[in-house]
């Protein structure tokens, strides 16, 4: 690219900023990640990392693809549209999609179900009330599916540049130069955000590779072309390396917290990365007092997401955050000072539906 396109693109950005078309999508109950990284945007290569068993894909869910179109159905006319192209490599989409049901059913009835009860698992049966609830979500889940969502259950390298390439040509122009090589894409929606959502990238297939590093290397170079021709908008999950130092960092109040360093499988996921966000679980850890948090209170329910890397603002920061794991719900939390040792508002909601449970 020459002087003249890079001035070019440059005035470009600045016009769009001006018509409202680099404001994005609030990130649903999440301020800080609104503050700081500017919410979902275009053209940003986000990657989320967390230990197993973390929350990582609920709080994807929750912040990116299905918060992202919520807000989007709760705006009619918002100037920015959302479609997510969703690598489901670790879940089905049935079953991500009755773990939105359970996290909205929760959010609007105050109703804990899971996974296993919508599918009538083992002894766990449908509760009429709940059955209720999942037919009043059928029409709402057939506008999100092939609408605004795209799951797809498998990804090696070769499917995967093929299957974004046919979905860019369905939304705009793609221009090649007189040797084939992509050189600019024209969309048909400026305003459109695309997420391409990789959950999670170590399940990718590495066939035709030495090894799953190799693989994940290519997959993040496409990544960056398409985010930085198309202006879609990666979002990546990824696991944490748990070596035997890290494992000496259990309940060490200074070094505990997760760093860049301990993405697992390549250094080329946080190299690659505009954003990269630490989901931390200090109980796990044996991590007794977190920002001023009394984590004996709040037990597996408490996470502190942390901003690693911010690329085009402030890094460092932190946002304590309410996990009800049962539905997959993420809360920001004020402040310890703020809620000067009281529990949280969503915490005494669970505790207080356990508690009518009991006497039922």
């Amino acid at each position: 690219m020459n002087l003249k396109d890079i001035n070019e693109k440059f005035n470009e950005q600045v016009a769009r900023g001006e018509a409202g078309l680099n404001t994005g999508i609030p990130f649903k109950r999440f301020s800080t990640l609104s503050d700081y990284v500017c919410n979902i945007q275009q053209g940003r290569l986000d990657t989320i990392f967390a230990e197993t068993g973390s929350g990582k894909s609920a709080f994807v869910n929750a912040a990116y693809v299905f918060g992202g179109i919520e807000y989007y159905l709760d705006n009619p006319g918002y100037r920015h549209n959302i479609e997510v192209i969703h690598y489901s490599l670790e879940l089905k989409g049935e079953t991500q999609l009755a773990k939105y049901i359970s996290s909205r059913v929760w959010e609007e009835y105050g109703i804990l179900t899971n996974v296993n009860e919508i599918f009538s698992k083992g002894n766990f049966k449908l509760r009429p009330s709940v059955k209720k609830l999942i037919d009043k979500y059928r029409a709402e889940l057939a506008t999100i599916i092939g609408k605004h969502l795209f799951f797809r259950n498998a990804l090696n390298t070769k499917y995967f540049y093929k299957d974004i390439l046919t979905y860019a040509e369905s939304r705009g122009q793609v221009i090649k130069n007189d040797k084939g090589i992509i050189i600019d894409y024209i969309p048909k929606d400026p305003a459109l955000i695309t997420l391409i959502v990789i959950d999670h990238i170590a399940l990718i297939n590495p066939t035709g590779f030495p090894n799953l590093k190799a693989a994940i290397d290519e997959v993040m170079k496409m990544l960056i072309m398409f985010r930085n021709i198309f202006n879609f908008s990666p979002v990546v999950v990824s696991q944490v390396n748990r070596s035997s130092t890290q494992m000496d960092r259990l309940g060490d109040n200074q070094h505990w917290k997760l760093k860049l360093s301990d993405i697992k499988h390549s250094g080329d996921i946080a190299d690659a990365s505009d954003t990269v966000l630490a989901i931390n679980n200090p109980f796990r850890n044996k991590i007794a007092n977190c920002n001023g948090f009394d984590i004996t209170k709040y037990k597996d329910r408490f996470r502190l997401l942390s901003i690693l890397k911010n690329r085009d603002g402030a890094g460092n920061k932190e946002a304590p955050m309410l996990f009800i794991g049962e539905c997959g719900n993420f809360y920001q939390l004020p402040s310890a000072e703020e809620l000067k040792g009281e529990a949280p508002q969503e915490l005494r909601r669970v505790n207080e539906y356990y508690r009518k449970l009991k006497k039922e």
